[in-house]
């Protein structure tokens, strides 16, 4: 996760044309704490939503399909969201670069 800041810190200093990256890191902190909250309810939820039974030897497949969803399918969904990719990012840092270089 950290190494997505510098990819945020970056496209926000090339939206906005300021370079904000105390305030970023800042938010990114809270964040982070909020994501550790809801990484562990989310699953739980999904899971009880499963009939996931935490005593039992065996889980029913219902069970399974839950941890499948909540520890694999979720996650990707919400990653294949992230609209920066590797070379979207080298194009906006030299944007940058070169608009610093015109300055």
């Amino acid at each position: 996760m950290w190494s997505m800041v510098p990819e945020v810190v970056s496209y926000g200093e090339y939206k906005s044309k300021k370079r904000v990256a105390g305030i970023i890191n800042a938010i990114m902190g809270l964040f982070f704490k909020i994501g550790l909250a809801l990484g562990g309810i989310i699953p739980g939820y999904i899971n009880a939503y499963f009939k996931f039974n935490g005593a039992a030897a065996t889980q029913p497949h219902a069970a399974l399909m839950g941890i499948q969803w909540s520890m694999v399918w979720l996650p990707i969904i919400i990653m294949s969201r992230y609209p920066l990719t590797d070379a979207r990012v080298d194009e906006i840092n030299k944007a940058i670069v070169a608009d610093k270089k015109n300055a």
